[in-house]
């Protein structure tokens, strides 16, 4: 069905405009997902910031990640909607968002998800000139296209978009803007527990799921996870540990706490926004995740960052500053360009990843 429709699309938008629009009013930024999908399209928007500074920028994305983009400089307006109308097909919904999106003439529009739907979804939006990515021929609607096929890193992608209209890259950093309040937050937190001269490790065990997919197979399992601090607390005497995470996340963090030590271990899990969340991992020492949207979040602090992979290609998905551990087996990254794996895995082997082995690498992050 995919094939047939990537057909008659590429037939019925055989003609576009391929040169960008001279006047540049408003621009419209297309991504959904998760808050590491949204965090990672971040620099992407500073150049665009960057080569049209009085152009309003405004930016398309479900309830989930919005937080991710709050606060943010470089763009306008935050457009949201209810995941569930694209995961769950509620057309009616969909059109809605279209005759609302129609009310302001955009002369461009980056479309970064990959799928068909996205692209076609701009162009019945009435945006003007759309930019995007062609997944195996999935970009028929837009006037200009980034070759995709997952070969690289996701971010580089982004900014392959820039580099393709010869917008300048400005920063390749991500950005999740924290105000004074976030890291008052964090002060307070830490002035109240008597954590100032504590060495503070952050661990997130949850998260890899948002309204599109859950996938927890990309998670280390909770009792390596409690294995993990309980191996930290003893030999750390001045650790304590900080549990990150969603309320998706209450139940999994609860058992940890229980399973660990009630003094020294803080369950942070729904009760800090992602931006206070933030604030706190910057004054962590050493933060240790899975492939998660806390990933993202933690790398951008510049916290020493240990990243756990499995089913997801790091190549892809890591930041470029986390220290990668992985178990190589041959069925790794079953995860493709679509969005598909391998569901009926049950042992997760590419996931077994030594307590002891991360241990080491947390150890030498604390002792360098």
């Amino acid at each position: 069905m995919g094939k047939f429709i990537n057909f008659i699309g590429n037939k019925l938008f055989s003609s576009k405009a391929k040169q960008l629009p001279e006047e540049v009013n408003n621009i419209l930024i297309i991504r959904s997902g998760g808050i590491g999908d949204v965090l990672m399209t971040t620099p992407l928007a500073t150049a665009i910031r960057g080569k049209y500074p009085d152009s309003k920028i405004y930016y398309l994305t479900g309830n989930w990640s919005k937080e991710a983009l709050e606060g943010n400089k470089n763009i306008n307006d935050i457009i949201t909607f209810d995941d569930e109308i694209i995961f769950k097909k509620k057309l009616f919904k969909v059109f809605s968002l279209i005759k609302s999106l129609r009310k302001r003439k955009y002369e461009l529009c980056f479309v970064l998800d990959k799928s068909w739907q996205w692209s076609l979804l701009a162009f019945l939006a009435g945006a003007k000139f759309r930019i995007g990515f062609n997944r195996n021929k999935e970009g028929f609607a837009n006037n200009l296209n980034v070759p995709y096929d997952g070969s690289k890193y996701e971010l580089d992608y982004y900014l392959g978009i820039a580099e393709m209209l010869g917008i300048k890259i400005i920063d390749k950093d991500m950005l999740l803007s924290l105000s004074e309040e976030d890291l008052k937050s964090a002060d307070d937190f830490c002035l109240n527990n008597n954590l100032k001269h504590k060495t503070l490790i952050g661990i997130a065990a949850g998260g890899a799921e948002n309204p599109g997919q859950k996938m927890h197979i990309k998670r280390w399992s909770k009792e390596k996870y409690i294995a993990l601090i309980k191996r930290i607390l003893e030999k750390k005497k001045d650790a304590v540990v900080l549990l990150f995470g969603g309320e998706n996340d209450l139940k999994l963090n609860d058992y940890i706490l229980n399973e660990t030590d009630k003094i020294r271990v803080y369950n942070l899990v729904g009760k800090a926004t992602i931006k206070q969340s933030a604030a706190l991992i910057k004054k962590c020492k050493a933060f240790v995740t899975h492939d998660s949207g806390t990933m993202h979040i933690a790398s951008i602090t510049k916290v020493p960052l240990i990243a756990l992979f499995g089913p997801t290609d790091p190549n892809r998905f890591a930041p470029k500053n986390a220290i990668i551990m992985r178990n190589e087996v041959k069925c790794s990254h079953c995860y493709d360009i679509y969005g598909r794996y391998n569901e009926e895995c049950k042992d997760t082997k590419c996931m077994n990843i030594a307590v002891k082995d991360v241990y080491e690498k947390v150890n030498s992050i604390l002792t360098a």
